[in-house]
């Protein structure tokens, strides 16, 4: 079947279906995949193994796969070190693919834009066997040369290859243009965004997610060969939900995870599942710096407000809450809190040991020594975003006998923002 009848056959196809998704704002139809874009995506992980047509060996005098398979450079998601290998650095066997060596070059792939000449780099790109051995590990003379390559590091086998050989094939190549202007295939279809910055990456699921929807596939397609504890555990890495949408979608050449055995899966169920997953590894919007700020309950909760700092010491992320507000009797009262262990902090909830602070006088017969710190009890706050947040204060029999009880509302910083990044938008 020619390319243009494959596409005339898929927009029949699409159509007949009508599933709609949501992708930067607009609706557009979700075609079924080609062979040939099934083929793309395989080739993309790895185009020398045979269910991605290629021979099963890799090109004479190449001896590491990773030099010339395409994610190893572009990340699963092609973002490059914009994307879920922000982090990954080269090693004696592979590439550079993120910004870990300080290499900042942009090797994001645009979508409706790939030509076969930018995968074929004839005449420009590295031979195979000049990326063998790229890897520059420094030696124990420390000499000058030895010292200048290992700081340079990016050398032959960081570059793009010249595949217009022949040892991938026209078809691999036509198929690749195809997959990498595939638009359902982009990163955008299954993430609203994608933030580098957060450690692990953070990654937010587009909206059209239903995470219930998410468990029933999971439980049919996926638990033969996968125990959901073994998944979860993975997702922890760096990275992994760009792996996981690309391997997902489209299944793994030269193994039992097949798009066939998977039951071919949609851009949709993708989506669903990774909702899912997110939620139960708790791989979400996590605490970070972009916090600190002002919170407060509303307009309802008007006069009384949270200062909250999140920073680092020794290198751990810790919180310092202060919570000013009143007692019964309608004194001003000062609440101060700080992470229960001493932390550090992760996720998006953070549990505090709560403090009452009295004693100290105003301006000149002020005396450190004269406050008293109260043991008021414990408290809780949680995050979705870097503009929502929840907080839940328990006080122990010393806070009740002072005439607190629980309190527990939602918050938000509506009224000012810190100015320091924080990973997802306000």
């Amino acid at each position: 079947m020619s390319k243009n009848n494959r596409k005339y056959t898929n927009i029949i196809r699409a159509t007949a279906i009508g599933c709609l998704v949501s992708m930067s704002g607009l609706a557009w139809a979700q075609e079924v995949p080609s062979e040939c874009v099934e083929m793309g995506a395989l080739a993309f992980d790895n185009w020398t193994k045979t269910d991605a047509g290629g021979t099963g060996s890799l090109p004479a005098g190449e001896t590491n796969s990773d030099y010339v398979r395409c994610k190893s450079c572009h990340g699963w998601d092609r973002m490059g070190v914009d994307g879920g290998y922000v982090r990954r650095s080269r090693t004696g066997s592979r590439p550079n693919a993120g910004a870990g060596d300080g290499d900042s070059t942009s090797r994001a792939i645009v979508t409706g834009s790939v030509t076969a000449a930018q995968i074929l780099h004839q005449g420009v790109g590295r031979s195979y066997a000049q990326g063998t051995g790229s890897w520059v590990a420094q030696d124990q003379g420390h000499s000058a040369g030895n010292k200048a390559a290992h700081a340079n590091g990016y050398t032959l086998g960081n570059q793009h290859p010249d595949f217009s050989d022949g040892t991938m094939t026209q078809t691999q190549l036509d198929c690749l243009v195809e997959f990498l202007n595939y638009e359902d295939a982009d990163w955008s279809t299954y993430f609203a965004a994608i933030h580098p910055e957060q450690n692990p990456v953070l990654y937010t699921i587009v909206d059209t997610a239903d995470a219930a929807a998410g468990e029933a596939f999971f439980n049919a397609r996926c638990t033969a060969c996968h125990q959901l504890s073994f998944v979860t555990d993975y997702l922890q890495e760096d990275g992994k939900f760009s792996e996981l949408a690309h391997k997902a979608r489209w299944g793994i050449p030269n193994t039992m995870m097949s798009r066939a055995i998977m039951g071919d899966p949609t851009a949709q169920e993708v989506i669903d599942m990774m909702a899912y997953l997110q939620q139960e590894s708790g791989t979400g919007f996590a605490v970070n710096p972009g916090l600190t700020g002002t919170w407060w309950g509303g307009p309802t909760r008007n006069g009384e407000g949270f200062l909250l700092e999140f920073g680092f010491s020794n290198e751990e992320l810790t919180l310092f809450a202060s919570f000013y507000t009143y007692d019964n009797m309608g004194n001003q009262a000062w609440l101060v809190a700080s992470p229960t262990g001493g932390g550090p902090v992760d996720g998006d909830t953070v549990a505090v040991n709560v403090f009452l602070v009295t004693g100290p006088m105003w301006g000149d017969d002020f005396d450190p020594s004269d406050s008293n710190l109260v043991t008021w009890g414990t408290g809780e706050f949680s995050f979705p975003s870097c503009s929502s947040g929840h907080v839940l204060l328990t006080p122990n029999q010393d806070g009740i006998g002072l005439g607190f009880s629980n309190l527990e509302y939602d918050l938000s910083r509506d009224v000012m923002v810190s100015g320091i990044e924080c990973p997802t938008a306000p």
